[in-house]
């Protein structure tokens, strides 16, 4: 009998390439879903806070993906292009920064009539999608389309909690500038929102503007960012912001940075047009209606003059803009201090009139003399800020931005309280600016990317009006009411 026996041998060379084949193999036909199933997580990561993005998918009437499109977007506010082809699954993403939130979205193909419409950023969404049937052959003319968009961070399950930073007011530039309050002063803004309380302005500084409070929480836990990045310096020009948002919600680390409130303001960038603003308020304390029966320094009336301009124009079109503002503003209160104060509000305020002379004739003793011919009776506040900014799109992919401002504040006298003398105050100057740049980038049709840096620098600045010791004198004093006050 014979008996035949197969041998199966591998030599080591063979081993390394059959090793090196699968390899090969693995790399493309696994690599390509981890990159699929990954990159809508990371397109969803990274978003800009003032950039839209418009994307979709284009198809032919039979549902089939077209590749090499010519897909172009032109923004109704700024007058500017910007165009991409789809790719082989016929995606294509276009970004926008500052384009204002309304495009008109024109798709061609040979083959196929060009199909157009209209796309409205809704809210606080982050991104424009639009997937798009080509038509047929023959020319149609579209009705207008408008799209808005589902929220990204909507408002949480039906009957549960809202969700974090859902709960917001955006407040338009020039809606702003039609309403009585302060338009380049965020404070000022974040009260119309609800649940928002202004507060008094620091007592200690030379900036002169309020504070505001959410859910009784203090200014600390408040954020101020302008075109996405912390903002601390204040003031705005008017005739610069193209908007604002107020968030007043639980915490969100989506954005960061703050637990009470957030005041968000975007500025205005050049465009293919042209365009320039002139503004001017003013406000005067004859014409004041003074409520409550507290006149004169505790009254809360004031004179201001304010006046701001602001132009921008294209470089060159398509590709380099410019915009600057310059707003200047003097305001002036009479200044509320225990010599300002009649009989009544030093009453209000707890101290009778018999202490108050008491307290006058002692430091008369000491021979302070009496502010009467020394310190202005106004308490005078000049603001000064200026603003340019370079918008430069390297490529429709790629757009860099570059702001630097300017800011000078002078207050005389501060630092005085409703029960002190005058001339425990002095004069404060703030001064300082800083730069901002930022870099919104497409790569390929799934992932977008800002890059931001900025930088602020601040000086401040405070002197006396005499210098001498400061004294805190308490006084219990007998009221008319029968109380007493301690002050």
């Amino acid at each position: 009998m014979y008996t035949t026996v197969w041998h199966a041998a591998l030599s080591l060379d063979n081993f390394m390439m059959l090793t090196s084949m699968l390899a090969r193999r693995l790399r493309r036909s696994i690599l390509p879903l981890l990159m699929l199933w990954a990159a809508p997580a990371v397109m969803r990561a990274q978003v800009g806070a003032t950039t839209d993005i418009i994307t979709g998918v284009v198809r032919t009437p039979a549902g089939v993906a077209v590749e090499n499109a010519q897909v172009e977007a032109l923004s109704t506010e700024t007058q500017v292009t910007r165009r991409q082809r789809t790719n082989a699954q016929g995606k294509y993403t276009i970004l926008f920064p500052d384009g204002g939130g309304t495009y008109r979205l024109t798709v061609r193909y040979i083959g196929f009539a060009p199909t157009t419409l209209t796309l409205t950023r809704n809210g606080d969404d982050d991104r424009i999608v639009r997937n798009i049937t080509l038509g047929q052959s023959t020319a149609q003319t579209l009705a207008r389309v408008e799209v808005r968009g589902t929220q990204r961070r909507g408002n949480g399950p039906p009957g549960g909690p809202p969700a974090p930073g859902g709960t917001e007011r955006v407040i338009a530039g020039d809606q702003a500038a039609r309403l009585p309050v302060d338009a380049s002063d965020p404070a000022a803004i974040a009260a119309l929102a609800p649940g928002v309380v202004l507060t008094g302005a620091d007592s200690t500084g030379g900036g002169g503007s309020a504070n505001f409070s959410v859910a009784g929480q203090s200014s600390q836990s408040n954020n101020v960012t302008l075109d996405g990045l912390s903002f601390a310096a204040g003031f705005v020009p008017q005739d610069a912001v193209r908007g604002t948002r107020v968030v007043t919600n639980t915490y969100d680390v989506a954005r960061g940075q703050f637990s009470g409130g957030q005041v968000s303001q975007t500025t205005l960038s050049g465009t293919n047009v042209i365009q320039g603003s002139m503004s001017y308020i003013g406000r005067y304390r004859d014409f004041t209606l003074e409520q409550g029966g507290t006149t004169g320094a505790f009254g809360g009336a004031y004179d201001q003059n304010q006046f701001g301009a602001g132009i921008g124009f294209p470089i060159i079109k398509d590709r380099l803009f410019f915009f600057g503002a310059l707003q200047g503003r003097r305001r002036a209160d009479l200044l509320p201090s225990l010599l300002s104060a009649d009989a009544a509000t030093r009453a209000r305020l707890g101290a009778s009139p018999d202490s108050v002379t008491r307290f006058l004739s002692l430091v008369d003793g000491y021979g302070v003399a009496g502010s009467a011919g020394v310190i202005d009776d106004n308490r005078n506040q000049d603001n000064v800020t200026v603003l340019g900014r370079m918008d430069l799109s390297v490529t429709d992919a790629h757009t860099l931005t570059l702001r630097g401002d300017w800011r000078l504040v002078d207050q005389t006298p501060t630092r005085v309280g409703s029960l002190a003398l005058p001339q425990t105050g002095g004069t404060t100057e703030n001064r300082g600016g800083g730069g901002f740049l930022t870099l919104s980038s497409r790569f390929g049709t799934g992932v977008v990317n800002e890059l931001r840096a900025g930088l602020q620098v601040d000086q401040r600045i405070g002197s006396p009006f005499v210098t001498l010791p400061l004294g805190r004198v308490q006084v219990l004093s007998d009221l008319t009411d029968g109380t007493q006050g301690l002050t």
